[in-house]
């Protein structure tokens, strides 16, 4: 089959449709009819949408460090990802395990097993910045490979519950329900129709409960990926029998001693000693946390805040609130549109409060940018943010 082959006549006008709509100024690297096809569908062929999505979401991952010929490589050696790949179990198989017959790659990752401890190891932002730089990473290994191979390609993700409780997820308004519906709405805004099956592994006692929360984070489409199993056969329905790991039945195994049977990475046990200890930064730099400010956001409102940064100063931040927000920092440039510096996430917080630091930025005005989520509740916020 040629590539034509694989899209149909309405995908390909809607392809042609989001690069007149973008007007050329979409990356090289996402600018395939294979990709923009997967917009199209997911976005129902919402174009004015879909033209609203991919800029920011490149900036994000620019902002992010998600860029780059080598990215793959050297994802996990991040300064951003490296310090917390302890304390999460998923696989690091890059393009070893392939399916031919299924054009698709393996991913397995374990639900967490201590998530009343890992929210006092990483902040909010750790955590989805990791999901982010991961969605980016097996992203990037799709476009490489329908590079090569010229058709579509996807991934498959077998996602081990047997460590999981699902009493911690109960209550929707969980810090740990709210972080998967924070790293669902990534997955499911900035990478469309990625996903070819999720096959659930080890399902808890209360399927039914489980199933219930789903509906509450996932969309129409990515739930119908969603299959429960409890045999190696049943997973033989879904991928290739040689790439099942041993962990489930079969006989793949990663020859590295960081994994397991699983092929996910083996996990730390999270002790006090493991916990992040905030306003270091402040410690570092100025001896002492600066004085709290605080702001009251009405729903749906936005909040703005500059802050000059100096020749040789850094830019430091931390900030609490009480309900969702989307969070990003942008460098105002007067000749060209701003610049994003922290990738836009929307973000709570629970144990530990928001915070970080970059050190010895580009001299100029940095805009601190909230937007509270919610059309219907007020949030309430204290913050911090100074150059020094």
């Amino acid at each position: 089959m040629t590539w034509q082959q694989y899209l149909s006549s309405e995908e390909l006008r809607g392809i042609q449709e989001i690069r007149q709509t973008l007007a050329n100024s979409i990356p090289a690297d996402l600018d395939t009819d294979f990709n923009l096809a997967r917009w199209w569908r997911a976005y129902h062929g919402d174009v004015k949408k879909i033209a609203e999505v991919i800029p920011m979401y490149d900036a994000s991952r620019r902002a992010a460090g998600f860029v780059g010929d080598n990215f793959i490589e050297r994802y996990f050696e991040l300064p951003s990802i490296k310090p917390y790949l302890p304390f999460i179990a998923s696989s690091r198989l890059y393009d070893k395990a392939w399916s031919e017959n299924r054009s698709a790659f393996l991913f397995v990752e374990k639900a967490w097993s201590q998530p009343k401890e890992f929210i006092k190891v990483l902040k909010t932002s750790d955590y989805l910045l990791h999901c982010f730089g991961y969605s980016e990473y097996l992203m990037q290994l799709i476009l490489r490979k329908e590079k090569q191979i010229k058709r579509p390609v996807r991934v498959i993700t077998i996602f081990d519950l047997g460590e999981m409780s699902v009493s911690d997820y109960l209550n929707p308004l969980s810090p740990y329900f709210k972080l998967w519906k924070l790293r669902s709405d990534i997955w499911q805004d900035w990478y469309p129709d990625m996903v070819q099956k999720i096959i659930i592994v080890n399902p808890p006692r209360l399927v039914g409960t489980l199933w219930g929360l789903v509906k509450l984070f996932l969309n129409e489409h990515n739930r119908s990926l969603l299959m429960i199993v409890s045999s190696h056969r049943e997973i033989e329905k879904y991928i290739d029998s040689h790439l099942i790991p041993v962990a489930y039945g079969g006989k793949f195994k990663e020859n590295d001693p960081i994994t397991d049977d699983s092929c996910c990475s083996k996990r730390k046990k999270i002790t006090p000693a493991d916990y992040y200890q905030n306003n270091e930064h402040y410690m570092k730099k100025l001896g002492e946390r600066p004085p709290t400010k605080h702001h009251d956001f009405a729903p749906a409102t936005k909040l703005a805040v500059g802050v000059n940064v100096s020749e040789g100063q850094s830019l430091l931040w931390d900030f609490y609130v009480n309900s969702e927000v989307e969070f990003s920092i942008r460098l105002v440039r007067k000749d060209e549109s701003d610049l994003l510096i922290f990738p836009k996430l929307k973000l709570v917080t629970s144990k530990l409060r928001e915070e970080g630091i970059i050190e010895k930025p580009l001299p100029g005005e940095y805009i601190f940018d909230f937007t509270n989520t919610s059309n219907y509740f007020h949030a309430k916020m204290d913050y911090c943010f100074v150059a020094a």
